[in-house]
């Protein structure tokens, strides 16, 4: 008959012993692949040889070796193998002293017919055996490590540090928390695909790995923020040379999908016991200290300091002030107007957010837009502005009297022109009060259109089949090149104020100047110069054959009202002007 395999390592100091249990085995069904062993060192050998045992039989009294000693054996080794005593000497006593040392069962010689029910019994609870202490396994891998790149994960890196803080309080020694952030990792998910993130998440670990001392701790705390615990430090200065060594790390060549990816890192470091006293506060410091580096353009480094704190809070408060005043709509909009050059018209006004808080005054917009877009606050702000634009431009066709009321242009930030719904939003506004998608215009800077240049012109698009102009806001200082302009449905270019400042004076800005306003012609693209401050400005730009100007020499921002009155005038501007008069 056929009999079931049975990979059987046998511990015996007599061979016709061994072949007893040999054919017992195979009377009760089992084809046993045995060795025979009768000392510990042959034990350990055999239990070190590339078979996977199913089971052990042991006698208990040998010469040379003893039972229990190579329970003891067999256990260091694997805890889930059975192992079965089979022994003609061994008592009651005995039997339970072995069990209790972590044997299955014990069988007397003289009654080997109890294998055919043993066998497969302990077969059945050694692997319910395995299968509970590898789901033990897998609970104490995932409670302590991150399970795509095997470091130390969130909960054990807080673990360690506490215990580096110990040792290091007793000792009189440093100990510096590195936290570093990939910069623009999400292009990189965005544009590959996150599983192509997840491989360049393995090899980034792999390379700090490689820069890692023996008494330091690397960890992946989330996402792609990775942080290190170097214990033991005597002076600060020792962190720089680690800094440089995680630096040239991350500075090898990432290959991912036929790419070669060059990753930088945004680093904050702070020091027990200068930069906090307990762990939680040292890692919060650092993380305040890579933040920094991270609003500062990344792929650099920065040391904690009180005045990093000291901003952190005026920022969380900021957001929370900013919260109260989104709620309650506590928020102006003025208006600002962009003037036709060789007729001395307002096209256009622009529509610019104030916030004047009741304790603190005005508030820039420089200050808390930044702090919206961060805190997603940006969306309810952007939808605000956009009725409220909507909604006083209505007011102005059905009050004034002139047959021409200017477009509004509206700036939209990259986080709100990126979301779902965008175009049917617009348009809802547009139908609630009865305006044509001619009277808006649209501002988006380059930044925004090349964070996902493949739906920005797909929206673009959407807006413009619909009737809407777009208005290519701080052109000069992103990525602008005839290439994009070709690429996006795009109306009217605004040229950076930074690039008006300095002119006539500056002959490089002239020249830029220049350039945008012939690139833009021979493209059919209206041009708006913003910032203009000066009559020496005004004069270059209508000399070169500027469409329109923006700024405070023709007309600052100002109230509904204020923008009200100048659009009742018929030649509000004109006097300015003076190749009008």
């Amino acid at each position: 008959m056929d009999r079931t395999p049975l990979q059987a390592l046998i511990i015996e100091d007599v061979e016709d012993d061994v072949q007893l249990l040999v054919r017992a085995l195979q009377q009760s069904g089992y084809e046993p692949n045995y060795i025979s062993v009768d000392n510990k060192e042959d034990l350990n050998k055999a239990l070190h040889a590339p078979h996977s045992w199913q089971m052990v039989f042991s006698d208990f009294t040998m010469p040379s070796f003893n039972g229990l000693e190579a329970l003891q054996v067999v256990r260091e080794q694997d805890p889930d193998l059975p192992f079965i005593f089979v022994s003609a000497t061994i008592g009651e006593e005995r039997a339970v002293e072995a069990v209790k040392s972590g044997a299955q069962d014990y069988i007397l010689k003289n009654n080997l017919k109890r294998l055919s029910a043993t066998i497969p019994r302990e077969l059945r609870e050694s692997a319910m055996r395995k299968g509970r202490r590898q789901a033990e396994e897998r609970i104490h891998f995932l409670a302590n490590y991150d399970e795509l790149t095997g470091l130390v994960n969130r909960t054990k890196f807080r673990n360690q540090l506490n215990q580096a803080i110990e040792i290091a309080t007793a000792m009189g020694r440093l100990v510096a928390v590195v936290h570093l952030n990939l910069d623009r990792f999400r292009n990189i998910n965005n544009s590959l695909g996150p599983g192509a993130g997840d491989q360049v998440l393995k090899q980034v670990a792999e390379h700090l790995q490689a820069v890692t001392k023996d008494d330091d701790t690397l960890a992946r705390l989330s996402g792609d923020e990775f942080a290190f615990i170097l214990p033991g430090l005597m002076t600060k200065q020792e962190v720089i040379a680690t800094i440089h060594q995680i630096k040239a790390a991350l500075a090898r060549d990432i290959h991912i999908s036929g790419y070669h990816l060059h990753i930088h890192a945004s680093i904050g470091v702070s020091i027990f016991p200068f930069d906090g006293e307990v762990a939680d506060e040292v890692q919060r410091n650092a993380t305040i200290a890579m933040h920094k580096v991270k609003q500062e353009g990344g792929k650099g480094y920065q040391y904690f300091t009180d005045t990093l704190r000291e901003q952190l809070h005026h920022r969380v408060n900021m957001e929370r002030e900013l919260e109260q005043a989104v709620y309650a709509e506590n928020f102006i909009l003025h208006y600002q107007p962009q003037t036709e050059l060789t007729t001395g018209k307002i096209i256009a006004v622009e529509a610019l957010i104030r916030w004047h808080h009741q304790d603190f005054g005005p508030i820039s917009p420089a200050t808390f837009i930044p702090i919206a877009e961060e805190s997603g606050l940006i969306l309810p702000i952007g939808q605000w502005v956009l009725d409220e634009a909507c909604a006083q431009l209505k007011h102005w066709q059905t009050s004034l009297h002139t047959d021409i009321v200017p477009k509004i242009a509206i700036n939209f930030s990259a986080f709100q022109f990126r979301q779902l719904g965008i175009i049917n939003d617009v348009q809802a506004l547009l139908d609630k009060y009865a305006l044509t998608a001619e009277s808006l215009e649209i501002e988006v800077t380059e930044t925004a259109l090349m964070q996902d240049p493949d739906t920005a012109k797909r929206i673009l698009s959407q807006f413009r089949d619909i009737g809407i102009s777009i208005s290519l806001d701080d052109f000069g200082t992103g990525y602008s090149s005839l290439s994009y302009l070709k690429r996006f449905p795009v109306n009217v270019l605004k040229i950076d104020q930074s690039f008006i400042r300095d002119i006539p004076e500056d002959s490089d800005d002239v020249a830029i100047t220049r350039a945008i306003i012939a690139m833009a012609d021979r493209l059919n693209i209206a041009v708006v110069a913003e910032g203009v401050e000066t009559k020496q400005q005004l004069q270059l730009l209508y000399n070169e054959g500027c469409d329109l100007v923006q700024g405070y020499y023709l007309h600052p921002p100002a109230s509904s009202d204020n923008i009200t009155a100048l659009l009742s005038d018929k030649e509000p501007l004109s006097c300015k002007l003076p190749w009008l008069r």
